[in-house]
């Protein structure tokens, strides 16, 4: 009996370790290229993704000491990876899709920003409408998207934990951002999808569902994957050791 107990034990280990490391998930079974790797922000994390996605996500913040940008997610520090280095380790034979997540762009940053991505795409010819910028301020992406980028706004925080009276206001202001800007996308947490999918039904939209290896939301994320209005979700990724 305690020997079939940790033969149990052991198989269940084993399952859920491949779990975690297996690429791709039950729920985006024939959703495939509609799922990004989320976070990319090491060569590592970039070189082993490639073999798995078409697409991937990765922060950036721009540097204006050091005139460059900075690829990592704070309050994290940076790691000193330069987006101008991370782009060498992407073969020009099969460019990915890119989703940058612009973490500091705003009024005083963003024409720099705009001609710095410019000449580093350029210098690897890299298609621009394979490259989508999102940030939290939408107005200075209407430049990004008169280049040719893809662009989304990055909606406000939580949603769903707001009041009635909090929501409303928040929803109002994003329809202005809209009113003013029809073409944009829109990101934000798989949480917020319902709020968004009713209040925003027509809008194209980018969606993170951020989950840890065992959880219980399947079949909420294969509902947003289904939607037609949603053109990616990015998903957890960890790094398959090995792959180069």
């Amino acid at each position: 009996m305690i020997i079939r107990n940790k033969f149990k034990f052991l198989i269940l280990t084993i399952l859920l370790i491949g779990y975690y490391y297996f690429p791709y998930s039950i729920e985006g079974t024939g959703f495939y290229h509609k799922i990004w790797a989320h976070q990319i922000n090491t060569v590592e994390e970039l070189n082993s993704a490639l073999n798995y996605f078409d697409g991937i996500e990765l922060d950036l913040v721009y540097d204006s000491e050091n005139n460059l940008l900075d690829v990592y997610h704070p309050p994290s520090k940076s790691k000193g990876l330069s987006f101008e280095e991370y782009l060498k380790n992407i073969e020009k034979s099969n460019f990915p899709y890119l989703w940058l997540d612009m973490k500091n762009i705003n009024t005083d940053n963003s024409e720099v920003i705009l001609e710095k991505l410019l000449s580093l795409f350029k210098t690897k010819n890299y298609p621009l409408d394979k490259v989508l910028i999102e940030s939290k301020k939408p107005r200075e992406l209407i430049k990004f998207k008169k280049k040719g980028f893809k662009t989304s706004y990055y909606l406000p925080y939580d949603l769903y934990k707001k009041d009635s009276l909090n929501l409303s206001k928040s929803i109002l202001y994003i329809r202005n951002i809209l009113k003013s800007q029809p073409n944009i996308a829109i990101s934000t947490s798989f949480k917020d999808y319902e709020i968004i999918k009713k209040e925003f039904p027509n809008q194209p939209k980018y969606i993170w569902a951020i989950v840890k290896p065992i959880h219980f939301n399947h079949f909420k994320i294969r509902e947003i994957l289904k939607d037609e209005t949603v053109k990616i979700v990015l998903l957890n990724y960890n790094v398959v050791r090995g792959n180069r």
